[in-house]
């Protein structure tokens, strides 16, 4: 509030001194060193306020590559109805079917042919289930691709005594920090949202698929999208939850391998903020074990979502 110039919004120096001066003159009653300097003295104006620019991963429409540019509305280009996709690709989508052309248009997600009439756009993520990974103000970061094919190749992989390089699952293009997002942060300000984590957690889990099914049930998560947390996700996690005195809530695949992740994460955030778990292969009494997020019907997320509603000491809130 003080008038005059700061050195990107933190003073120093004699600056720092003098602002110290007033604030103990104020506590005192007493009139501020600056209402005592000579009348007509000009105050410096203050130096208007540097927007602030997002640290590490830069939006694309704001990359120097023009390329990339021209990537932000690569999901025009998707194919999110089965009928017009590879065997492969449709048959991905038809086990899993909660990505609905509804859900798939609201989520900017979809197949990615590998032959859109000659144009190239897109590159690496031909051929491929294609997300948008969001920045919290919505803007794209960057695009990012799961293999349709990852399990055929992996078998193939396998009995060739996995010689070579290992299938790759998902594609991030290179020099993309993922550690540093959350896949559906853009809606972490948004209330509604802010109300379901008031109400049952903040939910985290693996991959962008189980965000989007456990959207369509109306549960607020967001993804990792990789094997455990990183500092800034867990900072970023933590700043969510804290402010309306809630908890994060893990929901990895009720898996052995699920349990692993879980465990890994639970450390990191733990030492941040309230954790607890939404299921395991031994909780529920065994009864999801095995399963995934996007297996869940309504009926069994009421179930979860009871259980969650408990109270800290385990009695009904």
């Amino acid at each position: 509030m003080k008038p005059g110039p700061h050195s990107e919004g933190k003073p120093r120096g004699d600056r720092f001194k003098a602002i110290i001066a007033d604030l103990l003159a104020m506590k005192e009653g007493k009139p501020r060193p600056a209402d005592r300097a000579a009348e007509g003295a000009q105050e410096v104006p203050a130096a208007p306020e540097r927007p602030q620019r997002r640290v590490g991963n830069v939006p694309l429409a704001e990359s120097a590559n023009e390329r990339a540019r021209g990537l932000v509305n690569l999901d025009e280009k998707f194919v999110v109805d089965v009928a017009g996709m590879s065997p492969k690709a449709s048959a991905y989508f038809r086990r899993r079917p909660f990505l609905t052309a509804e859900q798939c248009r609201k989520w900017r997600t979809g197949y990615l042919p590998r032959d859109t009439g000659g144009e190239h756009a897109g590159g690496t993520m031909r051929g491929k289930i294609v997300y948008p990974m969001l920045a919290e103000d919505g803007q794209v970061l960057t695009w990012f691709g799961r293999d349709p094919e990852y399990e055929g190749k992996m078998l193939e992989w396998t009995a060739a005594g996995k010689e070579g390089k290992e299938p790759e699952k998902f594609h991030f293009v290179k020099g993309f920090e993922r550690g540093l997002e959350l896949f559906g942060q853009h809606r972490l300000t948004d209330e509604a949202f802010r109300g379901r984590v008031r109400e049952v957690g903040l939910v985290v889990v693996k991959g962008p698929n189980d965000v989007i099914a456990l959207d369509g049930l109306g549960v607020p998560a967001v993804a990792l999208c990789s094997l455990s947390a990183t500092l800034s996700q867990a900072e970023k996690l933590s700043a969510c939850v804290r402010p309306v005195g809630s908890w994060l809530t893990l929901m990895f695949d009720c898996t052995e391998e699920g349990e692993l992740t879980m465990r890994q994460t639970l450390v990191e955030l733990a030492q941040r903020c309230p954790v607890r778990l939404a299921w395991s292969p031994s909780m529920h009494g065994g009864g999801f074990n095995g399963r995934e997020a996007g297996s869940l019907t309504p009926e069994e997320w009421g179930r979860i979502e009871g259980f969650l509603s408990c109270g800290k000491d385990g009695r009904e809130a």
